[in-house]
């Protein structure tokens, strides 16, 4: 695969309630890689992420702090085997596999990852009759597995104590097209995210009472995020626009506890971000964001951005650049469309 060069793209941070993005946190893992001219970390993953393309991408990512840059390149895909697009997918606290559910036929795959660039579907399992459409995804302190359904619009929590038979334990937190969920701390709460109600939610994890709800922003769709490493920022990603309009993409630092908005962070127009997360010590976000209209641009790109400086240091084509490499133009067609969704990484 071609290499991509970065290139910068205009960010700016609106600040809400005028507090200042808690970004930061215990350094909890990642990289041990140090430069001779200086003690800051070179962080070096590989970055997984869903499309719609029928395919699990992969890519290796090096952010330079000491300079401040990102480079990388798509290094490989894994066609799922009943072709079929997906949004969610997770990756297990071992980091040896990542759970790969498809949207209509309701297949979960577990994938091998241990061989980082050469990943492996391993097992396959039916769990549910219907079309889920998973979307968003955690992995609560019970060990269970937690996705979002957009078509069912409820939490299925999966046991998955053998990776390799998961199975569907329970459903609940009824409301009606849900992305995001994220299970914070001990698990006695569940956030999730309602993209026709255009808010997030709150709820008790025993009870399944609506403890709290959030409108971050306008009347936009709402998808996936992640915590910050100390576990009290959810990063929310937004398309910033409702249906076909001028996408503004976005990420909402809403704080884990109180439900209460901290910080917006816009990626500009044209961006409809599906996802976000950090490094492990939380000094850069990275976000899977889309090319909006998809038929002219045809591309999603990983946009890094600096949480100190508040500015973004490049971008990653995710799709454009792996289909140039390939003489390949893909046909947006319904059901395929060129955009990835989550974001999984292995930290080197």
């Amino acid at each position: 695969m071609k290499k991509k060069m970065t290139r910068k793209i205009a960010v700016s941070f609106v600040p809400i309630l005028g507090g200042a993005l808690l970004a930061g946190g215990v350094f909890l893992s990642g990289p041990e890689q140090v430069t001779a001219q200086s003690a800051k970390p070179v962080y070096k993953g590989t970055f997984y992420s869903a499309t719609r393309g029928g395919h699990m991408v992969f890519t290796k990512i090096t952010i330079d702090p000491e300079r401040d840059m990102i480079s990388g390149s798509t290094v490989g895909r894994l066609p799922m085997p009943n072709n079929e697009q997906a949004d969610a997918l997770q990756m297990s606290t071992d980091n040896k596999y990542i759970f790969y559910p498809t949207w209509d036929e309701s297949m979960l795959y577990t994938i091998d990852i241990q061989d980082r660039l050469n990943p492996k579907v391993v097992a396959e399992t039916k769990i549910f009759d219907e079309a889920t459409r998973h979307c968003g995804s955690d992995i609560g302190a019970d060990g269970n597995l937690y996705f979002s359904s957009m078509a069912q619009g409820d939490i299925h929590k999966l046991d998955i104590s053998d990776p390799l038979k998961p199975k569907l334990m329970d459903r609940g937190y009824k409301s009606t097209y849900l992305c995001n969920v994220k299970v914070p701390g001990q698990g006695d709460k569940v956030v999730t995210t309602d993209m026709k109600e255009h808010k997030m939610y709150q709820y008790d994890a025993k009870s399944g009472k609506r403890l709290k709800e959030l409108k971050p922003g306008g009347d936009e769709f709402l998808h996936r995020g992640h915590f910050s490493p100390d576990g009290k920022t959810i990063y929310q990603s937004s398309t910033g626009s409702l249906g076909d309009g001028v996408h503004s993409g976005r990420i909402y630092a809403v704080d884990t506890d109180t439900l209460e908005l901290k910080d917006t962070l816009v990626i500009g127009h044209n961006y409809d971000v599906h996802d976000a997360t950090t490094t492990p010590d939380g000094k850069y976000l990275i976000a899977a964001a889309r090319r909006t209209p998809a038929k002219e641009f045809k591309d999603s790109e990983y946009v890094v951005i600096n949480l100190e400086t508040k500015k973004t240091i490049g971008t990653v084509s995710m799709c454009a650049g792996c289909h140039g490499a390939s003489g390949v133009d893909p046909e947006v067609t319904q059901g395929r469309e060129v955009f990835i969704c989550g974001i999984q990484v292995a930290w080197e």
